[in-house]
């Protein structure tokens, strides 16, 4: 009689402790769901804060490299290498300067603000690098002869408004660019002479 009620004690120790598992599982499973629709939001949180990080580091470095002068080596891929500063008044190459100048005037048809260093020439890579500044559009361009990629146009804009004006000006600095190179392969020995009269000094 004490086996069979020890038996029958340890068969409902077996079904309680089942009934225990099962009620145990369930709290778990419950809790995930729980946690699973907690997660969402949190997940939805972290997308929206990826995006917004990514716009302020984006907007940060589209302000640091406005700050930065165009004319500076850095900018141009020209570290490294000397500069031979082209203005109105380098002798034999003022002209130069004034021709570029007028045609990108002609060429665009807004008033084009050149600085004193919108002319480099880079010797030791034989490249020529010509910037410059649209104010009225907030817009600053470069032109590099010898760039890698072949098609050296770059523009820098803050805040520029895409209108059908804006739009056929951007296109203006394109064919700007265009023409520019075409000239400079044209007179093929300019760069050459410019080589000679920079390793000169």
């Amino acid at each position: 009689m004490i086996s069979l009620i020890i038996g029958m004690d340890n068969a409902l120790n077996i079904k309680t402790m089942d009934n225990t598992r099962q009620i145990l599982r369930k709290i778990r499973e419950c809790k995930q769901l729980v946690e699973q629709r907690n997660a969402k939001p949190q997940v939805e949180d972290m997308v929206k804060e990826k995006e917004m990080n990514f716009l302020q580091e984006a907007e940060y470095l589209m302000s640091r490299h406005e700050k930065k002068n165009l004319n500076e080596s850095e900018s141009s891929g020209n570290e490294g290498d000397k500069e031979f500063v082209i203005n109105k008044k380098t002798p034999q190459f003022g002209d130069v300067f004034t021709s570029q100048e007028e045609a990108l005037k002609k060429t665009i048809g807004e008033s084009i603000n050149l600085g004193d260093k919108a002319l480099v020439f880079y010797p030791n890579k034989k490249d020529l690098v010509l910037s410059g500044k649209i104010d009225s559009m907030n817009i600053a361009f470069q032109f590099r002869y010898a760039d890698p990629s072949g098609d050296g146009i770059y523009i820098w804009a803050n805040g520029l408004q895409l209108t059908e004006s804006n739009t056929r000006t951007v296109g203006k600095i394109r064919d700007a660019f265009t023409n520019w190179k075409s000239a400079l392969i044209q007179n093929g020995d300019l760069l050459d002479k410019m080589y000679k009269v920079a390793s000169k000094q």
